[in-house]
Formats: structure tokens, C-alpha cells, sequence
């Protein structure tokens, strides 16, 4: 984490425009008002009247985005509009000299993203992309164990995400896939980040399948993405889930044990295998009492062949760990994101969630809503998130 800054250093806060007045909107506007390092001083959406609702005292009100745009005191914009209006708007942020931070997809097309990028580095502005399970602490956890190969090396990743349709009326832009992108675009690209994260690698190869209701919208998509010889990966969104019954569960599975992660925004984190001295020694840390030590091998390590490989392991593990303030810590991890572009800003360096991870994330998405509609494997290419 970089250095802090904030009441005690001479930094001058910057000042924030939300765009977009929504719901999720608005739980982004009141995670960023208790920030200490930034002030509110904007807030624009078509409905000026819920703009001025939901605007903490003091802030200008825009109907029109570009009035926010425009305003001198605005340095970092928050875009929080449907998909497709995305890019365009953080193309004209860009060009005024002003910072992004953008909720996901960063845009709909690659063509849009990739202007995107070549905007906001002609303009020498920062852009990071709100891709808030990236700050959460259960995840946190899972990428330092997986990386540190605690239970082996990585895998499988599995994404089973039951999600309700409750407040999706059939006239919502959410099924409009000229608005959305579709499910895969719209909502999958925070699950292919986070994998992309543990993978730490490039998928060669992307399988999309798609399954329609009567009335044509398509509610239940699934992508298998093949990371190279070492990982493969599924994902499966269903947006038709009682509200009372909706559950998101990923498994990652490695070499010699596997971990559970409960919960789109998580509250829950269960882990089971088998670790040698070092994976022992690296849980207890993390773990302390929660680890369970299910059983130790006596004084020697006992030798485990599976797969092309043998390893000496020393112990049965497992562990439960939860975090049960849902809200609190989605709020937190908005904050997260945030202060890191801020990090950023201040310090001159690329933000940890880049554009070119946001433009990764959509290329698998858009491949895997290409996959769908075609039938055919789709061999993605990633000069683009290159290209500047």
C-alpha cells in the first residue's frame, strides 16, 4: 500500500463529480462524501431532481453532464451511467484535463476502450476503473495464498453466480444489450478481472453459451476460458433467482486444496487441503486460531503424487473466516478504489487497477459474447490493451 496521506500532509483535497444519480449512484456518492481526502462538489443527472436529492449540502446540481465537465472545480470525474455512455463521457473528461474513475465495463466496444485509453494518455490524466471485489478482504486473502502457492499452484476457478431479477423490469436498460453489452459485459467482467488477477496470465482461448427466456431476453450466460496449459475457468451468470434464494459462490481449486468464496460482495471464505512446512507456517499467520490443523503427519513429511508431480506435505487444514458487514465493507472497497486513484494522482504513478486491466476484462467478455452468438471458439488477442 503507498505511502498514506490525508489531514496531516500539505496535499490539497481534490474535488469530485459524480455523474450519474441512480441507485448504486447514490451508495457511491455517500461511501466518497465520508472521505476525508476528497470533497463532493458536483453531482449531474438528467433527473435534476434526484441529483439534488441525494447531493450533500453546498454541491452544484447539473442537469447535463458536460455542465460538470466544464466546472473548475471538478478534478476527478465518477462516472456512474449505463455501459454505453461510458467511454464517450470519459473521452470528454479526458480531454479537459480531468481524472477518471469509471464503473465497470470501462465501455462496451474495444474500439471505444481502446480511445478511451489513447485519450486519457494523450491528456496525461489518471483513469482506473471501479472494480470494487478487487479491494475486498476475502479477496485480498485469496490472491496472497494463491500467488504464494500455499495450497499449490493454481488451477480451476469456478463462478456460480444466482443472481435475482426482482427489480429488473422487462423495460430495464439492464436487457438492452445496446445499453449493457448483455451479462457478460455488464456484470462478468468483474469475475474475469479477479480471475485474470490469480491466473496472472492472458486467456488463449474463450467458449460463450447464452440461454433466452419467451420473450428473447437472454438471462442465463456461462464461459469456459482456458488460461494456457495451467488454468481453466468457468463462468456462469443467471439473472431469474428468487431474491430470498440468490447466491454467488467461486471455487478456486489448486494442486493440494481448494478455497470457497460466499457471496457477491462476500461474507464468507472456507478453505480446506493439504501444506507442506511453509504453507503451515504462512496460514497460521494469516488464519491464527481460526486455522484448523485437521491432522499432523507425524515426524516426516508424507510424499503425495498426483498429476505429473510429488510433493511432501505435513498437515490437514482447514479454516472458516467471515466477514459479515456486507455493506459496510462494499462501501469500504468503493473507498478503496477511489483513494487509490487518488495515490495515484498525487504520487504520478498507474493506478492498480489500470485501463489496461479494464480493457483485458472486456476483451474476454466480448469474446465470450462473440462465442455465444457464433458457436465457435474464440481465440482473443490482446495487442489492444497495448495500444496508446
Amino acid at each position: 500500500m503507498p505511502t498514506e496521506y490525508g489531514k496531516d500532509s500539505k496535499v490539497d483535497n481534490l474535488g469530485l463529480g459524480l455523474v450519474g444519480a441512480g441507485a448504486f449512484g447514490e451508495f457511491c456518492l455517500d461511501a466518497y462524501n465520508r472521505m476525508e481526502e476528497i470533497d463532493v462538489v458536483a453531482v449531474a443527472d438528467i433527473n435534476l431532481e434526484r441529483a439534488e436529492a441525494i447531493a450533500p449540502p453546498m454541491t452544484r446540481c447539473y442537469r447535463r453532464y458536460e455542465e460538470l465537465l466544464a466546472d473548475p472545480n471538478v478534478d476527478i470525474v465518477a462516472i456512474n451511467t449505463p455501459p454505453n455512455l461510458h467511454a464517450g463521457i470519459a473521452i470528454e473528461a479526458a480531454n479537459l484535463g480531468k481524472h477518471i474513475f469509471i464503473e465497470k465495463p470501462l465501455a462496451i466496444s474495444l474500439d471505444e476502450a481502446v480511445e478511451v485509453a489513447k485519450c486519457a494518455h494523450n491528456a496525461g490524466v489518471k483513469i482506473s476503473i471501479n472494480y470494487v471485489l478487487r479491494y475486498h478482504p476475502l479477496h485480498q486473502l485469496v490472491f496472497q495464498l494463491t500467488h504464494n502457492r500455499v495450497l499449490g499452484a493454481f488451477q480451476h476457478w469456478s463462478l456460480n453466480n444466482y443472481a435475482t431479477d426482482d427489480n429488473l423490469n422487462p423495460g430495464h436498460w439492464f436487457w438492452d444489450q445496446s445499453i449493457s453489452g448483455g451479462i457478460f459485459i455488464e456484470h462478468g467482467v468483474h469475475f474475469f478481472d479477479l480471475c485474470n488477477q490469480i491466473a496472472k496470465k492472458p486467456p488463449t482461448q474463450v467458449s460463450g453459451f447464452s440461454q433466452k427466456r419467451v420473450d428473447g431476453r437472454i438471462d442465463r450466460v456461462c464461459a469456459s476460458v482456458l488460461y494456457g496449459n495451467e488454468v481453466l475457468a468457468t463462468f456462469y451468470h443467471a439473472f431469474n433467482q428468487i431474491e430470498r434464494i440468490e447466491q454467488t459462490t467461486i471455487c478456486l481449486k489448486c494442486t493440494h486444496g481448494q478455497m470457497e468464496i460466499i457471496g457477491w460482495i462476500p461474507t464468507k471464505l472456507r478453505l480446506h487441503g493439504l501444506v507442506d512446512d511453509g504453507g503451515l507456517t504462512e496460514l497460521q499467520a494469516c488464519f491464527g486460531e481460526k486455522l484448523n490443523i485437521v491432522d499432523r503427519f507425524e515426524d516426516t513429511a508424507i510424499p503425495y503424487h498426483h498429476g505429473s508431480i510429488s510433493e511432501r506435505l505435513i498437515a490437514s487444514v482447514s479454516a472458516v473466516v467471515k466477514v459479515p458487514d456486507r455493506q459496510a465493507e462494499y462501501q469500504r472497497a468503493i473507498q478503496a478504489g477511489m483513494r487509490d486513484l487518488l495515490f495515484a494522482i498525487h504520487q504520478d504513478r498507474s493506478p492498480e487497477v489500470t485501463i489496461e486491466d479494464g480493457i483485458a476484462s472486456l476483451t474476454i467478455a466480448i469474446a465470450a459474447v462473440d462465442s455465444a452468438r457464433t458457436g465457435k471458439i474464440v481465440r482473443p488477442t490482446f495487442e489492444e490493451i497495448y495500444t496508446k
